[in-house]
């Protein structure tokens, strides 16, 4: 389980496009640690039970990590939940957690690219297509890496950050960042080969 939140130290706002399993654990793991959170889903049901999860999970974090007793209150006013890809505009880093289908990343890269400023970095939380192969077909790939969590993404610390061939060290630094800002232990794969 992670340790209690330390107070925001800056305004950050993170996209998590896919609320999955994995999609809404890493949403609540970012609220918990007092991160703006714009979740993404084209499904209303799906953005309805991640919402139901979040509050599970952040009750979770105060009663066994000794989070902040007020996070069950207010993680709400942090949390945008959407199915308006326009609505990432605001976000400094987004991470797609969709299915493991190289079309369905590649289609959903596309719309965020069109909506996020220029720094914005994008992570794709995939387990297994080589992070080389879906950066090369994006506008800014030096942008793109590798953001692979575990279930419950909100109370474990494992966090792999994966470079592709494009990757930029600015980005990884990012990336780096905001999983320790997020309770991780981030294990660096600078090599994208077979597997992380």
């Amino acid at each position: 389980m992670t340790s209690s939140a330390e107070p925001r130290s800056e305004a950050t706002t993170v996209g998590v496009v896919g609320l999955g399993l994995l999609g809404r654990g890493i949403a609540t793991c970012l609220l918990g640690y007092g991160i703006r959170v714009v979740g993404y889903s084209r499904q209303k049901t799906t953005r309805d039970e991640a919402a139901d999860y979040i509050q599970t999970g952040v009750r979770e974090l105060v009663e066994r990590g000794g989070f902040d007793r007020t996070l069950p209150e207010r993680w709400s006013k942090d949390y945008l939940a959407t199915d308006s890809y326009g609505d990432l505009a605001p976000c400094e880093l987004v991470i797609e957690s969709v299915a493991e289908d190289l079309e369905i990343k590649r289609s959903v890269f596309e719309q965020i690219e069109e909506v996020v400023p220029a720094s914005a970095v994008i992570a794709s939380n995939t387990s297994a297509l080589p992070i080389s192969l879906l950066q090369q077909q994006l506008a800014r790939p030096e942008r793109f890496l590798g953001m692979h969590w575990a279930e419950p993404a909100y109370a474990t610390r494992f966090l792999e950050l994966i470079r592709g061939e494009g990757t930029s060290d600015e980005t990884l630094r990012r990336a780096e960042q905001l999983g320790r800002r997020g309770g991780k232990e981030p294990s660096i794969v600078r090599r994208d080969v077979p597997g992380f």
